[in-house]
């Protein structure tokens, strides 16, 4: 007689019945009726993965960070809402402290035009401008700088798990920190508009020796290490008007506000 395959089915006649009776295990449930019920989450709101890569610029402390979408690596992530409660009038303040290290959401150059004015797009067709996220990091180790960007993609995805700023969760995950290549002026990945008023925020603070835009020209190495070279940042800054210098920045400078 053949034996029965895994799948085949027994017939009612054959039943076999234990020698013993078998035992159940009691479980002990925690559950009780009115406690919190759990929530399984629905496809609608599956949580997209979003990945964070930094780069060191020529400006001391100031680093760059592409947020992407990990299933399109070439598409920006939706920054827009960060932005927006980041500039709030009333709780900005308070998630700066928060994220620490996060100065600023601005404006990606479009390289292949390089014009300073003009910024590279979301995604290809997409009439959106792609934002990088300007960090300000004070140490310049690599594990600190490390821990930093951790720090920034946490609370990333916390800021999304917020029903008031986003629809669906992210997961942000920071990636990678290109330590080793050589770095780059501010004007290599922002438009050269953003790159003044970043120069005048970190440079023209309250209590630096720079004052006015003069004292700021005067110094080859900053606008080197802003503009990509001295020329092009005298260039850039005797081209603008001193009412345009003088409303780059809010009256405040010191708090860092663009």
């Amino acid at each position: 007689m053949a034996r029965a395959s895994p799948t085949s089915r027994t017939s009612k006649n054959n039943l076999t019945v234990p020698s013993e009776p078998v035992k159940c295990r009691k479980i002990t449930y925690k559950w009780t009726p009115g406690s919190t019920p759990t929530v399984f989450r629905t496809d609608d709101t599956k949580i997209r993965n979003m990945n964070i890569d930094v780069v060191k610029t020529c400006v001391n402390g100031v680093y760059i960070a592409f947020c992407t979408r990990s299933w399109a690596p070439d598409e920006a992530s939706y920054l827009f809402p960060m932005e927006k409660a980041l500039n709030d009038e009333e709780n900005g303040g308070e998630l700066s402290k928060m994220w620490k290290h996060v100065f600023a959401f601005l404006p990606r150059r479009d390289r292949s035009i390089d014009d300073g004015l003009t910024a590279m797009k979301t995604k290809k067709g997409s009439k959106w401008d792609w934002k990088v996220v300007v960090l300000v990091i004070d140490e310049e180790d690599t594990a600190s700088i490390t821990k930093a960007c951790r720090h920034v993609a946490s609370c990333f995805t916390k800021f999304t798990r917020n029903k008031e700023h986003m629809d669906s969760p992210e997961k942000y995950t920071f990636r990678d920190y290109f330590g080793t290549i050589e770095p780059e002026p501010l004007n290599h990945y922002l438009l050269d508009l953003d790159v003044a008023k970043l120069l005048k925020a970190f440079v023209c603070h309250k209590g630096s020796k720079y004052k006015t835009k003069e004292d700021v020209l005067q110094d080859e190495e900053i606008l080197q290490a802003f503009f990509g070279s001295a020329d092009a940042g005298m260039q850039y800054l005797l081209g603008m008007e001193e009412e345009d210098w003088d409303l780059l920045v809010d009256d405040g400078t010191d708090d860092g506000t663009i």
